[in-house]
């Protein structure tokens, strides 16, 4: 094989080892960051404060108090009495009370069912919502670091195809045969179409950062931006 062909090969695999070398000592700072967009995103994002406004108002609702329910009275004040040997109507005096009472009031028990029930809702579309914005920020990264190792391998495919391309019209230039002039041709070729990708790709990351920076962070959306190009500059 033509030693030629070897150097940009030795310069393509020493890249690849650097940048995975550096990807690996990255890690922890990468960690670091994504920790911080989520505290960003709980702490900022409108709807999640909405929900958490509505959480701590059912807190505050008192609690139904026990009492005595009165269900029913009934009450009399005299009483008549016919005598049949004189013909005659008599009344005595008298006074009865009846009374019915609950010790437990089945309106308080519905209404302590209802302020428990309405606690549980508040609290559970808290969580509903705060999952939601986690799982949806974490996609929105493992996207943004996926587009942005795609771009890092089109960089280095540019670079590759650069340094052979150059060799090659070096080569040409020397009077090569005119096959490695229709190898330079096609190298160029594909030059032009690896940068177009890597522009592509370029704008895809920069339309990703900034719709999710909008759409989780509410005001504090330049903070998570400048986060997310950090994480996939």
């Amino acid at each position: 094989m033509n030693r030629a062909f070897l150097k940009p090969l030795a310069l393509a695999f020493l890249l690849l080892m650097a940048a995975a070398g550096a990807w690996a000592q990255s890690g922890s700072g990468r960690d670091e960051s994504i920790q911080r967009m989520i505290r960003v995103v709980l702490d900022s994002n409108p709807l999640l404060a909405s929900q958490a406004a509505l959480l701590r108002e059912s807190e505050k609702l008192p609690a139904p108090r026990g009492g005595v329910a009165l269900s029913g009275v009934s009450f009399s004040f005299s009483t008549s009495y016919y005598d049949p040997d004189t013909g005659a109507y008599r009344i005595y005096p008298a006074a009865t009370l009846g009374a019915s009472m609950s010790i437990a009031d089945p309106a308080r028990a519905l209404n302590a069912f209802n302020l428990r029930k309405a606690r549980e809702e508040a609290r559970q579309g808290y969580l509903e919502t705060r999952n939601k914005l986690v799982a949806d920020l974490l996609g929105t990264v493992r996207e943004l670091l996926r587009l942005a190792g795609h771009r890092q391998g089109l960089e280095k495919l540019k670079a590759y195809l650069q340094d052979y391309s150059d060799l090659i019209d070096k080569q040409v230039r020397a009077g090569a045969a005119s096959s490695e002039l229709t190898k330079l041709w096609d190298l160029k070729e594909r030059l032009l179409g690896v940068e177009a990708e890597i522009e592509d790709v370029e704008n895809q990351l920069g339309t990703m950062r900034l719709e999710a920076a909008l759409r989780l962070a509410g005001d504090s959306w330049g903070e998570l931006l400048e986060l997310f190009s950090r994480l996939s500059g």
